[in-house]
């Protein structure tokens, strides 16, 4: 930022205090502001942008569709902790399973399956558990109650999962609401 070239002035006892007046009464915090203030000019800096977490745009699986595959971790065994590797393990394989038409989750995406999906994996566990889905117990060891989940809402995950053909513009913000 380039600071302006600043100039003194002489000022008469009068023409001070009819600027400390003008002061109080505009609120200026300054001289300069003041006599700003008096000639019309707009001193005010414009606010610097707040910048929120910059997050890189996913070019890959939807989210519901992990959240998905992530929560039918535990359909066959309801009551056993998971590891993160058997976590990604399950999902892996939920994405590599083909459909009727051959289609994957993982061939339709195939750099970002090689390149982002433990990490996103990883981010949508915590996504989950901050959602009341599922419970970090212990660093890596995840645990989920199925009373969480109505029926309902397990036919859901399983449509989600086994009958809904893989394809680009599938758009699902929410699959389930938060506990």
């Amino acid at each position: 930022m380039v600071d302006k070239k600043q100039i003194p002035i002489q000022l008469d006892a009068e023409t001070k205090a009819a600027l400390d007046k003008h002061q109080k009464v505009s609120g200026s915090k300054s001289y300069k502001q003041a006599i700003a203030n008096l000639l019309g000019i707009d001193t005010t800096k414009p606010k610097a942008k707040k910048t929120k977490g910059v997050y890189k745009e996913h070019k890959g699986v939807p989210a519901s569709i992990i959240d998905a595959a992530i929560l039918r971790c535990w359909e066959l065994e309801r009551i056993r902790d998971k590891s993160r590797a058997e976590i990604i393990h399950s999902v892996k394989e939920a994405l590599e399973k083909p459909y009727p038409t051959g289609t994957t989750w993982a061939s339709l995406y195939p750099r970002w399956y090689k390149e982002s999906l433990d990490d996103y994996i990883n981010d949508r566990l915590q996504s989950l558990k901050r959602k009341g889905f599922i419970v970090n117990k212990s660093k890596g060891i995840w645990f989920m109650k199925w009373s969480t989940i109505t029926q309902d809402e397990e036919k859901f995950l399983r449509f989600l999962m086994e009958v809904h053909e893989p394809h680009k513009q599938l758009n699902i913000p929410v699959i389930l609401r938060d506990r």
